[in-house]
């Protein structure tokens, strides 16, 4: 019934504001907690904007420590989990902004515009070794873009973010966010034309 899925609702929210106070009062229990039910979250996150695992890790860690010190400002408007995801999709921007970020790990969008094909399934070693080839190259197309396009392209094509989602987190007009994403584009086939 409508009615109970709103109340499953109301229930979730009254007990996330409780799992806030709890830790913004300093109850390690609920932090624990707070860490055991978005680790998976932010995790994927994470790997889905193209991080290796080693960087996933350490940049969790970050958006963790970022979001307890933060926490005394959220309002339980949205869930825990729409704000954390908004906190690490800033923090996973910056990371790939740094410039001292390494090689990020560019994996098969399912954009078709994309210049990168899928990856089949079990790769013979000639088309392993071709595909490496062309993620090197698209790597460098990526580092070699501007910013913000950079961190547009990363966010909308890796960690498949939506536009609008992206004008909030860079606090950008949607707009410009969608000129960024065309000029980026635009530049990565051209330098990688041979590739398509």
């Amino acid at each position: 019934m409508p009615g109970e899925a709103a109340g499953d609702l109301d229930s979730e929210k009254t007990r996330e504001r409780e799992l806030v106070r709890r830790c913004v009062a300093g109850d390690v229990a609920a932090q624990h907690e707070l860490v055991r039910r978005y680790s998976a979250l932010v995790w994927s996150l994470c790997i889905r904007a193209g991080l290796s695992p080693a960087e996933a890790e350490d940049v969790s860690q970050e958006i963790f420590w970022r979001a307890f010190q933060a926490l005394p400002g959220f309002r339980g408007n949205s869930r825990l989990s729409t704000w954390l995801s908004t906190v690490a999709l800033r923090r996973i921007v910056d990371h790939h902004r740094s410039p001292a970020r390494r090689d990020i790990a560019v994996g098969a969008p399912s954009d078709p515009g994309f210049p990168l094909p899928k990856q089949p399934a079990s790769p013979s070693p000639e088309t392993d070794a071709e595909l490496s080839q062309r993620r090197q190259r698209v790597r460098a197309a990526l580092d070699g873009l501007a910013e913000p396009a950079r961190s547009v392209l990363v966010a909308y094509y890796l960690g498949e973010i939506p536009v609008l989602e992206i004008a909030r987190i860079l606090r950008m007009p949607e707009g410009t966010i969608k000129t960024h994403l065309h000029r980026g584009r635009q530049t990565l086939r051209d330098h990688l034309r041979d590739l398509c």
